[in-house]
């Protein structure tokens, strides 16, 4: 592409005034949004962060829409704004936004705009980017006053200078020199993931000009840990902040006191259940008000969710239980058309009340026999509910009865030479869901026996299966993602149910800076006779709301990556922690406080 083509510049007065400035004075060949910041804080006078977005994504649009404009420009310009648009970039932006902030800062200094300040959509970023060098900025300043006892030099000024440093105003020795010069390696970390466009090659050469050289190996990493700490093993840490309260040093503190080699703090996760041991070490308000900030609240369609309340009401007979699922396709309404997605749902309350009417027609329940089997109860009960709301809500891959889970066998095999030691097999659980095309395994299904097994231990052994091996599968969901080039993780989930006796929960499982956080959604019961049927209606909407929950999870659009970022990315892979071992169980024995009872 020509010299010519990428000097093009927007003529605002032809054509847009809408057009930002900056569009009309830059040359094509620099248009990013890292190198926008940066030339609005140099030559205009900052707007507010949401301002500075909108003027810019308004522009693209415009841009694209002008038909004097180069075709390669306006190609470029769409690019530009799909690459805004990925939610993998979140963490991006949010490092962007904290060096806009901080450039702002520099600027203007100590009479920063209280304005401004308020004015941001996302202050959260702008406390924690000031909580991320508060700890750096006092170990420069004692290490300051080192080098000026041994100088033997008492200079007030350079004290006050070091005291007025900017936002990330971390030592020359460190960054690189004061002013806006200390910002050189925070944009060139935020720069690295908006490099795959050629014009952005000629951003360096500028930056240079303008005295923004990069620095060594070692200050680049300083500036990635302190502008976009969201790298593998380090994510956001806000969301588990509640009034201050840092739950992760709190579960740091539990680890250190925990003496139950079982407890799933010894594998790094954070059981933020109800009923978890850890969960009592948190104040009852506070776990309350994590759970309402992080839970996950979504919708189905109210014509579903009426069709469903509707055919799941109380019955006098079991012969009109089996009225109702007969006429579940009949059309009351003759000017009633048949809507597919009418119909799936439909398919789904027919299939999952189906074995239900099966058992309770015959001349005795079975699931009261005390001779239903742990595989049978999961096929013929369970499994039609997870299987088709799933299926309702996304195309996927549903399997059952001692699947093998490939995320635990490349997990546990991670560290191995195959050549010469055994490869483990990988761990099997009752229900498995994966994506077709990818093989990407999301969801797992684990069931402790039929219902009227109450065995305790059991209990807790699969229970503690479950939640371990979800954590492989969120492992290995980064690790797939790594390989395809995308390096941010921090939205990605696995998703889990436990099925004990007639009660199913739901929970899915994130990584964190620290630990991984195991939360619960919600719990469903499986009707044992034909007068709880109506139970089925809770449960058929919690899971459809919950694999809802799923379906924006695992339904990411992986666009082209580039070769090299790719080949980084990769080199990550060995950064996430392998799932430590299953510690052995010693024979149980009876405790001396039970003996007298």
């Amino acid at each position: 592409m020509s010299t010519g083509v990428w000097s093009y510049c927007v003529d605002i007065s032809t054509e847009n005034p809408k057009t930002h400035a900056y569009f009309s004075i830059v040359q094509a060949r620099f248009w990013t949004f890292e190198h926008y910041i940066n030339w609005i804080c140099e030559n205009t006078e900052p707007p507010i962060w949401t301002t500075c977005i909108e003027q810019f994504y308004e522009s693209l649009r415009i841009i694209n829409k002008i038909k004097s404009a180069p075709l390669s420009v306006r190609a470029y310009v769409k690019s530009l704004a799909e690459i805004m648009d990925e939610t993998e970039r979140q963490d991006t932006m949010e490092a962007i936004e904290m060096t806009y902030l901080a450039l702002i800062k520099e600027r203007q200094g100590k009479n920063l705009s209280k304005n401004l300040l308020h004015a941001q959509t996302n202050k959260k970023a702008y406390d924690y980017a000031i909580g991320v060098v508060s700890s750096k900025r006092q170990a420069n300043k004692r290490k300051y006053s080192r080098e000026q006892k041994k100088r033997g030099s008492d200079n007030s000024d350079d004290e006050e200078a070091m005291e007025g440093s900017v936002l990330f105003g971390e030592s020359n020795d460190e960054i690189g020199g004061s002013g806006s010069q200390s910002f050189s390696n925070a944009r060139s970390a935020v720069h690295t993931t908006f490099s795959r466009h050629e014009p952005n090659e000629n951003i360096y050469k500028k930056n240079q000009d303008n005295g923004y050289q990069l620095q060594d190996e070692e200050n680049h990493k300083n500036a990635i840990a302190g502008v976009a700490e969201s790298m593998i093993g380090k994510v956001e840490r806000t969301a588990l902040m509640v009034d201050d309260v840092n739950l992760e040093e709190t579960f740091g503190d539990y680890c250190n006191e925990c003496d139950n080699i079982f407890d799933l703090c010894h594998s790094d996760i954070m059981d933020l259940r109800p009923a978890s041991k850890f969960t009592e070490k948190i104040p009852e308000v506070i776990w309350e008000k994590f759970v309402t900030n992080t839970y996950p609240e979504y919708k189905i369609s109210e014509t579903w969710e009426k069709l469903i309340q509707d055919t799941f009401k109380q019955r006098e007979s079991l012969a009109e239980w089996i009225e109702v699922w007969r006429g579940l396709y009949a059309i009351s309404d003759k000017n009633e058309s048949r809507d597919p997605v009418i119909l799936m749902i439909k398919d789904a309350i027919y299939n999952i009340l189906a074995p239900y009417i099966e058992a309770f027609k015959s001349p005795y329940n079975i699931l009261k026999s005390g001779e239903l089997g742990e595989n049978q109860y999961n096929s013929q009960f369970v499994s039609p509910i997870l299987n088709n709301t799933l299926k309702a809500i996304l195309d996927i891959n549903w399997r059952i009865l001692e699947v093998p889970v490939e995320s635990s066998k490349h997990r546990r095999n991670a560290k191995i030479n195959p050549i010469i030691d055994k490869v483990l097999e990988a761990k099997r659980v009752d229900g498995l869901a994966r994506l077709w095309q990818s093989h990407e395994e999301v969801f797992i299904y684990e069931q402790t026996g039929p219902p009227d097994f109450d065995d305790v231990t059991q209990l807790f052994i699969h229970d503690y299966k479950l939640v371990r091996t979800m954590r492989d599968v969120l492992n290995q969901r980064i690790i797939l993602h790594l390989r395809d080039g995308i390096s941010d993780h921090k939205d990605l989930a696995s998703f889990g149910a436990f099925g004990h006796r007639t009660e199913v929960s739901l929970f899915w499982c994130t990584m964190h800076q620290k630990s991984y956080c195991l939360q619960e959604y919600g719990s469903f019961q499986i009707p044992a006779i034909w007068q709880d049927l109506p139970v089925l209606a809770e449960a058929i909407i919690t899971c459809l709301k919950f694999f809802s929950f799923m379906k924006e999870n695992v339904e990411k659009v992986k666009l082209y990556t580039d070769q090299k970022n790719k080949l980084f990315a990769k080199r990550k892979v060995h950064i996430v922690k392998e799932n430590p071992p299953t510690p052995n169980r010693p024979k149980k024995q009876k405790r001396e406080s039970l003996k007298a009872v």
